[in-house]
């Protein structure tokens, strides 16, 4: 009927597990999965899903020893269409997720932290070019706490790499 998000784990010398279903909105498709793991075995794993109407991303937690939590919707904009980039993690067990996501006009980059002990803070809009339509959102995030992401945008004419830089503690600075 749909496609779910379901993930696995692998542990030396005793195999592969049981695969587990991470999410449980049943409305539309799951796809798109990118997972990160830090230093612990604990990790995080984002995909896009699907609400009957629009596309949106998704994240869920697993912890070491305890199994995955409960999945957590990272951004609350229903004007479109989003898509999720790649979820980065530190040996902390921070993490990074940037994605790309319509505001029925035009389409977006955007972020959101994970902070190991706190939880996902509010989705951040990275860049306020409104030129063009972002794509490919990466990010890439550093021990100490300190991420970049970057992404493609139209400007009209021709499409550039645009980049924006989080600094622990004040957060991102201008695209």
């Amino acid at each position: 009927t749909r496609y779910n998000a379901r993930a696995n784990r692998y542990v030396a010398g005793t195999r592969w597990g049981t695969a587990t279903q991470i999410e449980t909105d049943n409305t539309g498709h799951a796809g798109y999965p990118s997972i990160a793991m830090d230093s612990s075995g604990n990790a995080i794993a984002v995909w896009g899903q699907s609400d009957g109407t629009r596309n949106n991303v998704w994240a869920n937690r697993y912890v070491a020893g305890s199994g995955w939590g409960t999945a957590v919707l990272l951004e609350n904009d229903n004007a479109g269409d989003a898509s999720p980039g790649p979820v980065v993690m530190d040996a902390n067990g921070n993490a990074m997720v940037a994605w790309s996501q319509s505001d029925g006009t035009r389409t977006n980059a955007w972020a959101s932290r994970y902070v190991a002990g706190t939880g996902w803070g509010t989705a951040t809009l990275i860049e306020t070019d409104n030129a063009g339509d972002v794509s490919i959102p990466s990010i890439a995030l550093n021990a100490s706490g300190h991420a970049a992401a970057v992404w493609h945008q139209s400007d009209g004419t021709r499409t550039n790499i645009w980049a924006n830089r989080y600094n622990a503690g004040p957060g991102w600075g201008t695209a």
